[in-house]
């Protein structure tokens, strides 16, 4: 088990003994805590820098018995928030902890903040309520436990000592947990099915991959003279970036290789145009494509656009939602079948079952992270046999790491178009006038503003603010 050191209010501890730990885990003691690694004492106050930690945080004892842990802020000193409980890791184990495997033997996070009544999650016997601390004689002293409450009242009692197992219960929604009940194995089995889930995730993720590497795709011939003039259309001057993405797709089609590419740029930085023209290449090679976006109302505009982009070219766009009758539907349906329609936009409808492609040779994904998981397993077979690009703004972790992993191939659009005006930034300490005079003026300008804040635990403080 991995050395920590575990703090909590009204916990007893030596300060001596506690700053020769912190000594021991790696920690620098200075004048002030500013970076982390640091530490100070002030009689009988401790700030602490903590590693993972975002800011230090303020131990302040009486006597020996802690009365409060607070989360302060360096610049000025003023006090964020105040906790019950914090683990402070070592320093000189980052690198082993890091690249170590997550078990259930360390915390997911390092700051536990739990308050009485709050739902938590013991690695062993699964959620319940925590009631606080409660003193119990062990060998005739008295050591400080959790007391965690489960179904039908039933109390399991936590040493400090094994508060790496215990986590507060976070998860989206209002929605109410079920209590899980001591002595049973619903808790085991509620594991055991996470456990499959992410093994058969991991396994088709890994199969889908390895098929297509053995896989031999449809080698596209260079551009034609159609190409460069649908190409000229474009409205505007192409991006550094952009040229470079675009020559890199084509290369990739003409390869003879699968193509699974994912394309990360700003709203406004000129995806559509280079999907647009993988998807004219497929289409002057006889391919069929589809251009699966998350909203009809999307699938609308990127139908205007197409049809209006290949309006001198005889090539049929079509676009399936529920903009369209069900006897629109159909016709498109069959006209997907039998080849007559080249480019198809749409939502998930067009991975409903009845949908069938003549020879589909490309598949663009918009923002894949917000399709459902049945459409997910439909674009799994896509992508057995066909070339994608997924195109996104915001790619979810597991897709990103895949690009970098490399079972993705990952291009970027930095640049911005011309005459955008660039985005400004600008840090400053927090300032509630600063801030509402920043709110006023978007919204005297008819814009529109998101505010990100940190905290799940005081959001709705802030929104009240």
């Amino acid at each position: 088990m991995f050395k920590s050191l575990k703090l909590y209010t009204e916990g007893i501890f030596d300060i001596d003994s506690l700053c020769a730990t912190l000594v021991e885990f790696g920690y620098t003691r200075q004048q002030a805590a500013v970076q982390e690694g640091d530490f100070a004492r002030r009689g009988s106050i401790i700030d602490v820098f903590a590693y993972t930690f975002e800011l230090p945080i303020r131990i302040d004892f009486h006597s020996d018995t802690v009365i409060s842990i607070k989360t302060y802020n360096p610049a000025d000193g003023s006090v964020l928030w105040e906790h019950r409980m914090a683990i402070v890791l070592p320093v000189k184990r980052v690198t082993r902890i890091r690249d170590s495997v997550l078990t259930a033997e360390l915390p997911l996070e390092a700051f536990v903040d739990i308050g009485i009544g709050d739902f938590v999650v013991h690695s062993d016997h699964g959620i319940g309520r925590f009631l606080g601390l409660h003193k119990l004689n062990n060998n005739g002293a008295l050591k400080d436990h959790l007391v965690i409450e489960y179904e039908r009242q039933e109390k399991l009692y936590v040493p400090v000592e094994n508060l790496h197992l215990v986590q507060k219960y976070v998860a989206f929604g209002s929605r109410r947990p079920k209590v899980n009940r001591l002595g049973t194995k619903e808790w085991q089995r509620a594991k055991h099915k996470a456990l499959t889930g992410i093994q058969k995730m991991a396994w088709e993720l890994l199969s889908v991959s390895a098929m297509r590497t053995g896989a031999s795709g449809f080698a596209y011939g260079p551009d034609t003279d159609w190409q460069k003039q649908f190409e000229a259309t474009f409205p505007y001057i192409e991006t550094p970036d952009q040229s470079k993405v675009i020559a890199d797709v084509k290369q990739e089609m003409e390869s003879g290789r699968l193509m699974d590419r994912l394309l990360c740029g700003d709203v406004g930085y000129g995806k559509t145009e280079v999907a647009m023209r993988a998807a004219f290449k497929a289409v002057m090679n006889s391919k069929q494509v589809v251009y699966l976006v998350p909203t009809t109302i999307l699938a609308e505009q990127h139908y205007q656009n197409f049809s209006s982009r290949l309006k001198d070219f005889p090539f049929r766009v079509e676009m399936l939602s529920r903009f369209k009758t069900r006897r629109e539907q159909q016709e498109i349906i069959q006209d997907l079948q039998s080849g007559a329609v080249d480019v198809v936009i749409g939502t998930h409808r067009l991975l409903s079952a009845d949908v069938r492609f003549k020879d589909l040779g490309l598949a663009v994904i918009d923002e894949e992270q917000r399709f459902g998981v049945r459409a997910k397993e439909k674009l799994k077979q896509i992508r057995l046999t066909t070339d994608v690009l997924t195109l996104t703004a915001t790619p979810i972790p597991r897709t990103l790491y895949m690009s970098l992993m490399g079972v993705k191939e990952l291009s970027v659009l930095n640049t911005p178009p011309q005459n955008r005006l660039p985005i400004k930034t600008v840090v400053v300490e927090y300032d509630q006038d600063l801030i509402a005079q920043a709110i006023r003026r978007e919204l005297h300008r008819e814009g529109q503003v998101f505010f990100l804040h940190n905290r799940i635990q005081d959001i709705d403080k802030i929104k009240e603010r």
